[in-house]
């Protein structure tokens, strides 16, 4: 082909100058370089000139990363192109413009400003951290020389990093404020603490017996066509399985037990008068209002009485609130320690109304107060709760102390059984 040959002669005459040498400088911009191929940049020798590129390039990068206002420097890569370009002088460097930059710009406190040495940088140790070493403006030979050791803009630039993420993490010690009045509170709490668990540790020393008969008599209560009946309320051994061990208690039994309480309150001197509404009695008003319940207590004078239990089922839990005529008190009762204001709110609002309408006045509630009783004994599995209720209602029935505790349950279940069994309440 025409003109091939002088193209090609010039060709290997470029090749043989630059393997004749290598080493040589060339100056920046002239034609002679190691660039031919189009799709290469062309080699810069002039160390100063790589220098001062990687530098630019490295600190522009560490100023757009570390000046942005979510980095707390309260400046922007613009700020900073702008400061660069009103402060710099002919005599300053480019690691001076940034270092008086951010001394400017990072903390208000001259002893907290930032100052770097591009010199000092030489000595820095190898536990700094390194460059990215897939910078797009790195070529192979450069990266190759990172696998060995830094070269001294590097290690400034590293260190300027390191220095920089230093100044972003700097914390005030939080000062120690003197607080006498609360200090003594939590000392005062945590006596009380040390208290009550004293007391529960002695209330969990009491031993329930049982009579003598108690193991023949529970026994046949689990016989087939075993049934009993107390104020129309029945109770079949179907119903007493519910109180073995590890099971849920039915409506039946509590209803029965609630029975049992009524009848020892009205036949034994002494005790407080006692009326106990049944499990429905407080779904039926919270549910449907007043009106459902307006009968409920036609054939008791409920304001005679001394003390009225309403047993309360949580959908899988079950409770205790007691109505104190003499305190004038409405306490809930939570194995589990649980709040229930709606509960108590319900029942201040019955007796609103119940009193209008049996009584024929309006119930002065600020002479009543309500509370969810924390000091009392706690559950500590999930299907006692039944055991505890009824537990509760027979012992605020006779104005006993709640001296018993989890460890109690199994013997409970028994004495539940023979109770119900035997017609009457121990």
């Amino acid at each position: 082909m025409p003109g091939s040959f002088p193209r090609k002669q010039k060709l290997r005459t470029r090749r043989a100058m630059a393997a004749k040498a290598p080493s040589e400088k060339i100056d920046q911009g002239t034609t002679h370089h190691q660039s031919f191929s189009r799709s290469r940049r062309p080699l810069v020798t002039d160390n100063k000139a790589r220098t001062g590129g990687l530098l630019r390039d490295r600190t522009n990068e560490l100023v757009r990363h570390y000046t942005m206002p979510s980095n707390g420097l309260g400046a922007s890569s613009n700020a900073y192109s702008r400061w660069r370009s009103t402060s710099q002088s002919s005599s300053q460097t480019e690691s001076e413009v940034l270092s008086e930059f951010l001394s400017l710009n990072t903390t208000d406190d001259p002893s907290q400003s930032i100052s770097f040495d591009s010199q000092s940088a030489i000595s820095i140790d190898d536990s700094l951290p390194e460059i990215d070493r897939a910078s797009p403006r790195m070529d192979d030979a450069q990266a190759g020389r990172k696998a060995v050791g830094m070269s001294k803009s590097e290690l400034w630039i590293a260190q300027l990093r390191k220095k920089i993420e230093q100044s972003l993490q700097v914390t005030v010690p939080a000062k120690s404020v003197a607080t006498p009045a609360y200090d003594l509170i939590c000392k005062d709490e945590g006596e009380l603490e040390r208290r009550i668990e004293r007391e529960r540790q002695k209330k969990s020393t009491t031993r329930i017996s049982l009579p003598a008969d108690a193991d023949s008599v529970i026994s046949s209560a689990f016989k087939a066509g075993f049934s009993r009946e107390i104020n129309n309320t029945p109770v079949t051994a179907q119903d007493i399985v519910t109180l073995k061990p590890g099971t849920w208690l039915n409506d039946e039994v509590i209803n029965y037990y609630m029975q049992l309480i009524i009848s020892r309150a009205e036949k034994t001197s002494g005790l407080p008068r006692v009326h106990a509404f049944n499990t429905f009695f407080f779904s039926t008003l919270r549910d449907s209002g007043y009106m459902r319940v307006r009968r409920w207590t036609r054939k008791t004078k409920l304001f005679e009485k001394d003390l009225a239990i309403v047993p309360v089922h949580l959908g899988v839990h079950w409770c205790c609130a007691a109505i104190d005529f003499r305190k004038k008190t409405i306490a809930y009762y939570d194995a589990l320690l649980g709040d229930n204001e709606e509960c108590l709110q319900l029942l201040m609002q019955y007796l609103h109304e119940e009193s209008k309408d049996k009584v024929g006045c309006e119930l002065d509630a600020s002479e009543w107060s309500m509370v969810c009783a924390k000091d009392i004994p706690r559950q500590k599995n999930g299907y006692d709760c039944g055991v505890f209720a009824i537990t509760f209602a027979e012992y605020l029935a006779r104005d006993a102390p709640l001296v018993f505790s989890q460890s109690h349950c199994p013997t409970l279940r028994r004495k539940i059984i023979y109770e119900i069994a035997s017609g009457a309440l121990l």
